[in-house]
């Protein structure tokens, strides 16, 4: 009760802790798209993989020009997440340095 009057600042813990839920936050969806990428990255080595031509009795299958507009798609998603993951990576570089500096 004598320090009912007295007030505490606690202003930079607090701006400390936004910070650091902000950097969790953005970890997390960092980590979420890795995660993504790599099962993209996964799902194309399977199709690869197992591909008709490889078979001993091919016979030419009538999609086969759906299935490479589809990898073609899933690659460009994969490029797409990989540019997303560097940058994301950049900036938290950067902001890795700005809180180092700040402290």
């Amino acid at each position: 009760m004598w320090n009912a009057g007295i007030e505490t600042s606690s202003h930079g813990t607090d701006l400390s802790k936004n910070q650091a839920m902000k950097e969790k936050e953005r970890l997390i969806k960092e980590l979420l798209i890795t995660e993504e990428r790599n099962d993209l990255r996964d799902r194309l080595r399977f199709l690869t993989e197992r591909s008709m031509k490889n078979r001993p009795h091919f016979r030419p299958n009538p999609y086969y020009e759906d299935l490479e507009r589809m990898e073609e798609a899933v690659m460009s998603i994969l490029h797409n997440l990989e540019m997303e993951n560097t940058e994301v990576h950049e900036n938290n570089h950067k902001l890795k340095k700005e809180i180092t500096f700040s402290r």
